[in-house]
């Protein structure tokens, strides 16, 4: 019997644990009477976050114009809503540090991931796409169900991986499993409770080409396929692969796109290294 996107999920989120400081973290910063050395208190207790948070802080993400170098100033800084985010990142990301990478390429994923949420930062930012905020983490998420239908169908996931110029991954993933991997990531990052906002444009950027969708669903249309296009080189046709009546709703020229491509190639291995992603030698 075939399994719903929700149970795939449900098994997923079983197995694969948030940390504990992140759910701390995560309910202090929900509660609008903490303040903000308490976030800072308790990102202390865990210096590999910390670490994260100072190396993001001070990466072409945010370009501030001096180093930021300490919690509390990155904090005062970022602002609670982008520490959120980041703290979202950081717990998602940690939930999957020990998937199997003898089955699919985890480097690549985590690489087409990060592109995707460096193109989805950077558009948004500069076209000042409405309900943007989140979208570094929803390009970064946007797959992650890839790696929760990983603990428990590995011969379907391999299958998934073989797609080629002629069909897109994500009729692959139709064809064998009924839905996305997008749909599967959905569920889990709503178990997780994850903030609605950063969901929303998941559920909804596979149906943008054909339906009209939130300007935030739209872009991460063209961001997720953005960044397999720039993983895979010549596979598809850039022009058409992006959807140009998307392009042309958000007012995105073709040169925007090659500015946001060589923005992610520029950062992408800084922002891997950061979240600790890519395989080290």
């Amino acid at each position: 019997m075939s399994m719903s996107a929700l149970e795939y999920a449900q098994k997923a989120e079983a197995l694969c644990v948030l940390p504990d400081v992140y759910l701390r973290l995560k309910e202090i910063i929900e509660d609008e009477q903490s303040s903000l050395s308490a976030i800072a208190d308790v990102l202390a207790l865990d210096p590999a976050l910390s670490a994260t948070l100072l190396k993001i802080a001070n990466s072409a993400l945010f370009n501030f114009p001096r180093e930021v170098d300490s919690i509390s100033k990155a904090i005062s800084i970022l602002g609670t809503e982008e520490v959120h985010n980041l703290v979202n990142t950081y717990g998602a990301t940690a939930a999957f540090s020990c998937v199997d990478s003898s089955v699919i390429d985890l480097d690549r994923f985590w690489e087409i991931s990060v592109d995707c949420a460096l193109i989805c930062k950077y558009l948004a930012e500069k076209k000042r796409i409405k309900g943007g905020k989140g979208l570094f983490v929803s390009g970064l998420l946007h797959n992650i169900g890839e790696l929760a239908i990983l603990q428990s169908d590995v011969e379907k996931v391999k299958y998934c991986q073989q797609y080629d110029k002629n069909e897109t991954p994500w009729q692959r993933q139709q064809d064998a499993f009924g839905f996305s991997y997008a749909d599967c990531s959905v569920e889990l990052l709503s178990l997780w409770q994850l903030p609605e906002s950063l969901i929303a444009p998941i559920r909804d950027f596979h149906l943008a080409y054909g339906e009209e969708r939130s300007p935030a669903a739209s872009l991460l249309y063209v961001a997720s396929r953005l960044a397999l296009l720039n993983s895979h080189p010549g596979m598809y046709s850039k022009k058409h692969f992006v959807g140009v009546h998307i392009l042309q709703d958000l007012d995105i020229s073709m040169a925007e796109l090659d500015e946001a491509v060589n923005f992610c190639n520029l950062e992408g291995l800084s922002i891997l290294a950061a979240l600790k992603l890519k395989k080290t030698e």
